[in-house]
């Protein structure tokens, strides 16, 4: 027999095991709205029809009642709520309705809202079945198709997991700013998981971002606040969305955060400019390590904003990955490369410098990049701590890497002449490793924030390898102009790589500065780009759009 200790245990995956073939049979709406003929149509049906709802009648008549309609309650109309907003569980007014502390900050404000529900005769939802609409919402709301694993939050809510904030971060008070509040997300045992999603904070005016504060998992790889480019974000779904559709080349990286970072203050007289019609992506990379728990990961950020035209000067951040790496197994590999805008007008100043790569990552340098193109003074050495403060004797590769703050004066540099960039790793793997999203693969990537400096002056010609290239247009559907700027009539190499690392294309360009890109066979999506000259010397990289 088995003891009482076994026995909950056993339940739980007993019901695991149901819930999973439940799952498999049905669409997740299906499952969400048998819920709602069970908890809820006594009082939403044909007869009592509450708040002009009718949840007795037919699935395909309900989830037009549902989805992206808005409710009759006029607090909460008046909140920009739907019923059910694709995506957003905060602004879908049946899930703040149902919600019953599930989560904090996600319930009824007012009593001009009603109720919670159900309501008696009804029987109570359990957490599971919450949990259920919650996630299903957060997974865009589809009619058709599973799209949430019932198993992973049974056995949540069963047997246990990891609460990833087990304390929600208070938001800013009114009028100084909002939060966003991202999760639940499930991630299984042993696994690592990378989403994005769309977010509107539906500003009022255009303002500016003077802080942010995070909490989040340590357990998290990063959270990137991306802004959409105008008009890009409508070739993305609602709901959270895998790397097969990440935003690179549509959108901008406003800020990044590691784990470690809670509190980002930006210096005084500057900041983030966020228009009144900015569309985030937000892109959340977890890595669960626990090979026993389901992790429940969250993540909360603030934003401290002011009035807009405050600010002295607008902070902007740019990456400079080199896409191209190829690490042999067993072997010590070094990547050099240089960052630079050759028809930059105005210094960069910047602010934060910091540096990424995977694993295998033992050290990464950064030198300012003299008028010849040679090396010149180091100004990053990765082997120092998290806040720079020491040199602890290796490269904490990932979300442990240094990033170097300059302030009282910000770090000028020339963008035409530009940074050097080098990387190294130890691959002590049993496969050649490339460049990839997941922490299993190897990245390069040099970046900073800065400020918009003072006017180049007198900049003596660098060599050729000082260039830039204009696609036009990009986005493309069918065919783009590939301008190679400020270079001489040469033979070129021009490659791209998905958003895996994988290569894509490889295009020859012979005694020209141009070249028409047709698109082929290659599917709609973000592609990256590396343009390299006769000598196999990088001339350009970048992000380029085909859109479907």
């Amino acid at each position: 027999m088995f003891s009482k200790k076994i026995l909950p245990a056993v339940a739980a995956i007993f019901l695991s095991i149901i819930y999973s073939i439940s799952a498999q049979a049905q669409s997740t709406y299906q499952q969400v709205y048998d819920i709602f003929q069970l908890k809820c149509s006594g009082c939403h049906n044909q007869s009592i029809n509450s708040g002009q709802l009718d949840l007795s009648a037919s699935p395909a008549i309900v989830y037009t009642k549902l989805v992206n309609f808005n409710p009759v309650n006029p607090a909460a109309l008046s909140k920009g709520d739907k019923r059910v907003s694709p995506g957003d569980p905060h602004r879908s007014f049946l899930m703040r309705k149902i919600n019953d502390s599930l989560d904090m900050d996600n319930g009824i404000t007012q009593p001009q809202e009603g109720a919670v529900m159900p309501n008696p005769p009804n029987p109570p939802m359990t957490k599971y079945e919450i949990e259920l609409v919650r996630q299903w919402i957060m997974e865009g709301a589809p009619q058709t198709g599973i799209v949430v694993d019932t198993a992973i939050i049974n056995e949540f809510y069963t047997v246990g997991g990891i609460n990833s904030v087990p304390t929600p971060l208070a938001p800013p008070a009114a009028g100084t700013g909002f939060q966003v509040h991202l999760g639940k997300v499930f991630i299984p045992k042993a696994t690592e998981m990378e989403f994005f999603i769309k977010y509107n904070p539906k500003l009022p005016d255009t303002v500016e971002v003077i802080q942010l504060t995070l909490a989040q998992s340590l357990q998290s790889h990063h959270l990137v606040i991306y802004k959409f480019f105008p008009g890009q974000d409508v070739n993305f779904p609602q709901g959270l969305r895998d790397t097969s559709q990440a935003s690179h080349g549509s959108a901008d990286a406003m800020c990044a955060f590691a784990p470690q970072q809670i509190n980002h203050t930006l210096p005084p007289t500057t900041a983030y400019r966020l228009e009144k019609s900015a569309i985030f992506d937000l892109n959340l990379h977890i890595v669960n390590t626990s090979n026993d728990s389901v992790l429940a990961a969250e993540i909360y950020f603030n934003m401290y904003t002011q009035p807009k035209g405050t600010a002295l000067k607008y902070m902007y951040r740019r990456n400079f990955p080199d896409l191209a790496i190829v690490l042999p197994h067993g072997d010590t590999t070094s990547y050099t490369d240089i960052a630079y805008d050759s028809s930059a007008t105005n210094n960069w100043d910047i602010w934060i410098l910091y540096t990424h790569t995977h694993r295998f990552g033992i050290d990464y340098d950064v030198w300012k990049r003299n008028t010849d193109g040679s090396q010149g003074m180091q100004i990053y050495e990765g082997w120092y701590d998290w806040t720079y403060t020491f040199n602890q004797g290796y490269y904490g590769w990932g979300i442990h890497a240094p990033q170097e703050h300059f302030e009282n004066p910000f770090l000028e540099i020339n963008p035409v002449e530009g940074l050097i960039h080098k990387a190294t790793w130890y691959n002590y793997g049993t496969d050649t490793a490339y460049f990839g999203l997941t922490s299993q693969d190897e990245m390069m990537v040099m970046g900073f924030e800065y400020t918009i400096g003072a006017l180049i002056s007198g900049v003596s010609d660098l060599p050729k390898n000082n260039s830039n290239v204009r696609f036009y247009p990009n986005p493309f559907s069918e065919k783009t102009n590939i301008v190679i700027m400020n270079e001489r009539v040469g033979n070129y190499e021009l490659k791209l790589y998905d958003v895996f690392g994988k290569e894509a294309g490889n295009y020859s360009i012979h005694n020209s500065n141009s070249l028409v890109l047709h698109r082929g066979n290659l599917p709609g999506g973000i592609y990256f780009y590396k343009l390299s000259d006769e000598k196999n010397s990088s001339v350009a990289s970048g992000k380029i759009v085909i859109t479907q």
